[in-house]
């Protein structure tokens, strides 16, 4: 090796070095997202929430997921796109899906809102299904609950009413107002 280019080994390592960190740190960094104001009292908000509720004995009480939990200043939370479901455990029958959802400050419940979907089966097995625009999923009675109108669908059966009451396991299923039903036979 030549005395002139032993000299410039040493600074050619550096030059090296200096691009590969410069790459590094530029790196395959996305722009930022285009978030949306959050409203004035809003103190943070998570991105893709997967939440899990377990009890005392550490059993499953429900998990739910949402596009987005916004959080606010007296305790509550905004959700958008949620779903719920091992409503109680995992004798739980109901999947909840709403375009929206809230969970009061200091309450045990999910104010779901929006066409609120839910899927599940009576204490039979048969699969039953209903829509409303609100529901209740009131967690320390274990109970759905709604004052809306409200669509029911299994397979023989189709029944409009307004308000409902179900427990989670789908043991009981209670249609509360003006119960309008057509049953094939």
């Amino acid at each position: 090796m030549s005395a002139l280019t032993a000299p410039g080994i040493p600074l050619l390592a550096v030059a090296i070095m200096g691009a590969v960190g410069i790459a590094l740190l530029q790196g395959d960094s996305s722009p930022p997202e285009n978030i949306a104001a959050p409203p004035p009292d809003a103190r943070s908000y998570l991105a893709d929430m997967r939440l899990r509720r377990f009890g005392d004995d550490g059993q499953l009480e429900y998990r739910a997921t949402a596009d987005r939990a916004t959080y606010f200043a007296d305790g509550s939370l905004a959700l958008s796109t949620v779903d719920v479901d091992y409503l109680g455990g995992r004798q739980s029958v109901w999947t909840l899906s709403a375009p929206s959802g809230r969970v009061p400050p200091s309450q045990d419940r999910i104010e779901l809102t929006g066409a609120v979907n839910v899927h599940g089966r009576d204490e039979a097995g048969v699969p039953v299904d209903f829509n409303t625009e609100q529901l209740l999923v009131e967690l320390e009675s274990e109970t759905l609950r709604s004052e809306a109108p409200v669509e029911l669908r299994s397979p023989d059966k189709h029944v409009e009413a307004i308000g409902l009451v179900a427990d989670f396991q789908g043991t009981q299923v209670e249609l509360l107002n003006r119960v309008r039903a057509e049953i094939d036979e």
